[in-house]
């Protein structure tokens, strides 16, 4: 359904896909995203139920301004409307001095490639940053999460809670 153009941008028959740094613009798009999610989707994105999805999505934004925290989206772009379809929230610890990361596809968009191009994106990022340590933790019943980091080179490893998958990656600039 999805065909890699160039970085930064997919297309399909419906539009194109741009990924994106989230500004406080998108507080309102970010949060309808969310809400638009299936509850098993927002359940792997947050490790649990999440209540308030604007709050959320204006926390995700808040910190734009810092180099150390920010948010990429992923926006179908359509003759009619401009809509979020996938985000990648990163944050940077200095005392362990790696970046921590969580990515969502909305569930049309799932298995296409968009959540590997989002991870590829933010991985860029970060390295442009100078931080070079990255990693994320998801539910050990999200499988997708899990292929992915794996395809993307990061290492599995149980967390204190056996609820969780850690992944760890060391990039390179």
């Amino acid at each position: 359904m999805s065909l890699m153009l160039s970085e930064g941008t997919m297309a399909d028959a419906h539009g194109s896909v741009w990924i994106r740094t989230a500004a406080g613009r998108d507080i309102a798009g970010l949060s309808k995203y969310f809400t638009a999610l299936s509850e098993s989707a927002r359940c792997d994105r947050f490790m649990g139920t999440a209540n308030s999805l604007a709050k959320i999505a204006s926390d995700c934004l808040m910190h734009g301004c810092r180099a150390d925290r920010f948010t990429l989206v992923a926006e179908l772009r359509t003759q009619r409307c401009d809509a979020i379809i996938a985000e990648a929230s990163y944050a940077f610890d200095r005392e362990q001095q790696c970046g921590e990361f969580a990515i969502s596809v909305a569930d049309r968009w799932q298995r296409q490639g968009l959540g590997a191009a989002m991870l590829s994106a933010l991985q860029s990022r970060a390295i442009s940053l100078g931080h070079f340590g990255l990693f994320g933790e998801t539910l050990n019943t999200n499988h997708a999460m899990q292929g992915l980091a794996r395809k993307a080179g990061f290492v599995l490893s149980r967390s204190p809670d056996w609820r969780v998958i850690r992944f760890e990656k060391l990039l390179v600039g």
